[in-house]
């Protein structure tokens, strides 16, 4: 049983127990939920290993669950609680907005037990009438529906890149299997995919087929060939496998990576040339001759353009950056020094400080920032002014000890952008940190008018270093604030202020299109995992995709700076 699935069943128990008025356990479910959720380790491994109760947020009642789970594919306790609920509770808490008390109250008063319930009670006009709820919420939970409806089949990069991996590791196993490689959005490193494609190069297909149709976790073998089969995994996944000739592995390689309209742009290129390309090659037009098809790299030479890196294959002008010589040297996960977004115990983080600075160094980081939440967000034990204080004492004194290791320790946080536009903290307390970071988490639904003014405010009026989620979208769960971006932009630019890219796989935000729009402006960047406990520090990559997508260089990204750099830019504010 695969990570997801797992984490899937946790976090619905969890809503259910939140439904029937149960206080802490809805909290533990959603700890561990998230913690296996986002594992690179395959939690049935971990079990074989008695180390269940490693994972943080997994007690010993938790392990028991997990462990039926993985034995059985099943959970008695979950299937009992669901014949309690009169709802379908995995349904409806899709959408945006709707948490276990308004499900419940929909029931009560309205009789939703479902989305198709939901879709009617709202178009009838029959939500607005209730007590705490109106119209606007009505309108919000037909947008919410509609996004449900948008996002469904779609899976996140982050929380499927484990499972991909593993089967890609699988077939390589295979003497026989020369080169493979995951293609598609998968390989543009798109936050959301909906199917694999991976490409092998092999001469025993049938050995390399009879591998893939045999693998654990398949929920249906959907079509069956000599080089190419597709399968449906248990978490609904659907992936292809089609073995390919040593001359044809570069052109399908492109193929079966570029977005659609990058492709075609390609082909008329090609044809501009007297040439047609296709996933089997690129040929002469007048005689059908091979000119090159075994890399990818030569597939693009011949066509006179520098290699297009994968995740800019999207017709947004890397075909004509790449023919006049001027693509961007795209920042690499080795240039990334720094994580500056990261949370502890101190307030919902599941690890110390300390365990978090001794994995960042695992890691190879050279600077980090605590960022514990402070203000009015709805999380346990936010920092006050006093906590924050004594938060920063204890810091210093780390930091005599790990600069002797290469890590420097900021001490930061972040803080609330409240309504009024201003920070949920003071400007003497700010002054005190290394790093600010600003984020809105409360009053999401503001007009875009009013909620510009207040980002504008906050960027304007406090010592704000980073903006962090900039758009605050969730993926495949909340669509962003509603605000002027590029107005936003600007007054980060003007205020030397850093756009985050926060690397959280449920975020990935900005998304590349933002960060390009952002840098056409002028804006630099900071990379934050978002990190809640040291499982997550690994969800730095996830930022330099990102950055990638949007064409960001080295110089763009306040991470990849050195030390010395990092910290004179801080300080300037």
């Amino acid at each position: 049983m695969k990570n997801l699935e797992v984490a899937k069943v946790l976090y619905a128990i969890a809503e259910i127990l939140e439904m029937k008025g149960e206080d802490f356990k809805p909290r533990a479910y959603q700890k561990a939920a998230r913690s296996i959720e986002s594992m690179s380790e395959d939690v049935e491994e971990l079990y074989k290993k008695g180390k269940l109760k490693d994972i943080p947020g997994v007690g010993e009642h938790i392990a028991l669950k997990i462990e039926e789970l993985i034995k059985t594919g099943k959970l008695k306790y979950y299937e009992d609680l669901k014949k309690e609920m009169p709802v379908n509770v995995e349904e409806l808490s899709g959408v945006a907005g709707l948490g276990p008390k308004r499900i419940m109250v929909l029931y009560k008063k309205l009789g939703v037990k479902n989305l198709k319930d939901l879709k009617k009670a709202a178009e009838e006009h029959k939500i607005q009438k209730l007590e705490g709820f109106g119209e606007k919420v009505e309108e919000e939970i037909l947008e919410g529906i509609e996004f449900v409806k948008k996002k469904s089949g779609r899976f996140l990069l982050g929380y499927i890149m484990p499972e991909a991996e593993e089967i890609k590791n699988y077939l390589s196993e295979l003497k026989s299997v020369k080169q493979i490689e995951i293609a598609g959005s998968y390989r543009r490193r798109r936050e959301t995919i909906g199917d694999i494609d991976i490409l092998v190069t092999s001469n025993k297909p049938n050995e390399v087929i009879s591998r893939f149709i045999s693998m654990k976790d398949i929920d249906s073998v959907l079509a069956k060939g000599v080089t190419r089969s597709t399968i449906r995994l248990k978490t609904g996944l659907q992936v292809d496998v089609r073995v390919l000739k040593d001359s044809e592995y570069g052109s399908a390689l492109q193929y079966f990576t570029g977005s659609k309209d990058h492709n075609i742009e390609l082909r008329k290129i090609a044809l501009k040339k007297g040439l047609t390309l296709s996933e089997y090659g690129l040929f002469k037009l007048r005689d059908n001759k091979l000119v090159a098809g075994k890399t990818e790299e030569e597939v693009y030479k011949k066509l006179g353009l520098d290699y297009i890196p994968p995740e800019i294959r999207e017709n947004k002008g890397e075909l004509v950056a790449a023919s006049n010589g001027k693509l961007p040297k795209l920042i690499e996960e080795k240039d990334v020094v720094a994580d500056l977004h990261m949370h502890s115990t101190w307030s919902e983080g599941g690890n110390t400080i300390d365990e978090m600075v001794v994995a960042a160094l695992k890691a190879g980081r050279k600077v980090i920032a605590i960022t514990d939440h402070v203000g009015q967000i709805g999380v346990t034990n936010p920092l006050d002014e006093k906590r924050l204080i004594q938060q920063a004492k204890f810091i210093d004194k780390l930091n005599k000890s790990y600069e002797k290791q290469g890590l420097r320790i900021l001490k930061g946080a972040e803080v609330d952008i409240l309504k009024n536009g201003r920070l949920a903290l003071s400007r003497a307390a700010q002054a005190k940190l290394d790093i600010v970071l600003g984020s809105v988490h409360l009053a999401t639904k503001m007009p875009a008018k009013e909620m510009t003014a207040r980002i504008v405010k906050a960027l304007e009026n406090d010592r704000v270093h980073v903006l962090a989620h900039p758009t605050g979208r969730l993926l495949n769960e909340r669509e962003p604030y509603a605000y002027d971006f590029a107005r936003v932009c600007e007054a980060a630019k003007a205020n030397d202020v850093f756009m985050e890219i926060n690397a959280f796989p449920d975020r990935m935000d900005l998304s590349g299109e933002n960060v390009r729009t952002a840098k056409e402006i002028g804006c630099k960047f900071s990379i934050g995992t978002d990190a809640h406990s040291i499982e997550h520090l690994k969800f730095l990559k996830f930022g330099v995709y990102m950055a990638r997508r949007g064409w960001l260089e080295r110089k763009d990204v306040l991470n990849a700076w050195s030390v010395k750099e990092i910290e004179r830019s801080l300080r300037r504010k």
